[in-house]
């Protein structure tokens, strides 16, 4: 389990409506990862353990983009029309940085430059990007009104940055600026959260079978299924894309992973690696595992179809405890199918009947009759089964232990 923080400071229009949001690297700690790993945390908390569309909704969200994201060492998870890559002032345009931008952008990607500051020779990326960030505060105004002048020829966004008096926002409006950001406008609001902590050989051995490819998307559902936040961090990233109307609701891991594919699924494995989010996992990650192992048993006992759905009840069941909030919250953005949803919140249908039993069986209940149908000694059976599979999850998975 780790807290985890997300800066999001809002970028205005000309009618001071909010355009897009900037997300931004904050930690509560004194020391500051390097620039692949700050990138790297930024994207992971934004879209696999906020939401991505609860963080900015429609609108887009600039992200800082280090030499590694531009020459394609790292894949960028999100889709093209909801991330605005930012190529900073002071990275170097070597020939590998620029012909990598050039590939973004016919990929679709939307390129911002920051902080630019003109010059006697333009910056060689002017040519490839839609939007452009000018410093006010770091620019006389004679050297902003050329800067300015310069990038217009190009028919870039122009964004006024760090706009911090109402003199300097009239002065930008007077030269045309699209764009406005600054303490004037909004300060950086800092969005906090728990997040769960996957198993860094977990996330190792679903790397290695993402880049094979002859690897199934059945092995790839069962690794990330071995991994309790894997498998919930992937549940919301799909889950996105449910809630667009791209596809169908969920009711399974197996279905999360199929629907984002491989590429996806090894782009934000990747990630979770770089930020360094896999800290651990702790006694509530076995507790998860166990609940989801016997609900699957259970389901290939009673009906074998269910079993991965039921799999994914399990896990799901135990957010609560995880997370520390309640479980209709957390489910919100994973776009369950109704089935799904019912059997967690309700206890209802067949899926309903094997949660209910995993429940009560982990505390010791003592009923005449049990929900999904199975007896004592089935359930106890199930039980037996599950343990060991998911104690083996836990402490092979764990790294720290």
């Amino acid at each position: 389990m780790e807290r985890y923080m997300v800066g999001r400071q809002p970028i205005f229009d000309a009618k001071l409506d909010v355009y897009g949001y900037e997300l931004l690297y904050r930690s509560a700690g004194s020391t500051r990862p390097g620039g692949d790993a700050m990138t790297a945390d930024v994207l992971v908390h934004a879209g696999l353990d906020l939401g991505l569309e609860r963080l900015v909704g429609t609108k887009p969200a600039f992200v800082n983009a280090t030499r590694a994201f531009l020459v394609g060492e790292q894949e960028w998870p999100f889709s093209p029309r909801q991330a605005v890559v930012e190529v900073a002032v002071d990275l170097a345009r070597a020939p590998d940085v620029v012909e990598g931008c050039r590939r973004l952008v016919l990929a679709g990607r939307t390129l911002a430059l920051d902080d630019y500051v003109g010059g006697e020779q333009d910056d060689p990326l002017l040519e490839l990007a839609s939007i452009v960030k000018l410093d006010v505060l770091a620019l006389s105004a004679p050297k902003l009104a050329e800067a300015v002048r310069r990038c217009s020829a190009y028919g870039v966004r122009l964004v006024a940055r760090k706009v911090e008096a109402l003199g300097q926002l009239r002065a930008c409006q007077d030269l045309g600026f699209d764009l406005y950001q600054g303490y004037l406008l909004s300060r950086p609001e800092v969005v906090a959260g728990q997040a769960l902590s996957a198993s860094r050989l977990a996330c190792l051995r679903v790397l290695h079978e993402a880049c094979d490819p002859a690897t199934s998307a059945a092995r790839l559902e069962r690794l990330v299924c071995s991994d309790a936040a894997l498998s919930y961090r992937f549940l919301r990233a799909a889950g996105a894309g449910a809630a667009r109307g791209l596809f169908r609701r969920l009711s399974s891991v197996r279905e999360a992973v199929v629907l984002l594919g491989v590429r996806r699924v090894r782009a934000w494995v990747m990630l979770i690696l770089v930020a360094g989010a896999h800290e651990g996992a702790d006694e509530q990650l076995a507790l998860a595992m166990t609940r989801a192992r016997m609900a699957e048993l259970v389901a290939l006992a009673l009906e074998p179809r269910l079993r991965d759905a039921a799999f994914t009840v399990g896990l799901l069941s135990a957010l609560d405890l995880l997370l520390q909030a309640p479980l209709p919250a957390l489910l919100e953005g994973l776009n369950l199918s109704p089935d799904v949803e019912d059997a967690l919140l309700c206890h209802t249908g067949t899926l309903g009947g094997i949660v209910a039993d995993v429940l009560a069986w982990e505390v010791g209940a003592d009923q005449a009759q049990w929900r999904s149908g199975l007896g004592v000694a089935d359930l106890g059976r199930c039980y037996l089964q599950a343990l060991p599979w998911a104690t083996e999850a836990y402490w092979v998975l764990d790294l720290t232990k």
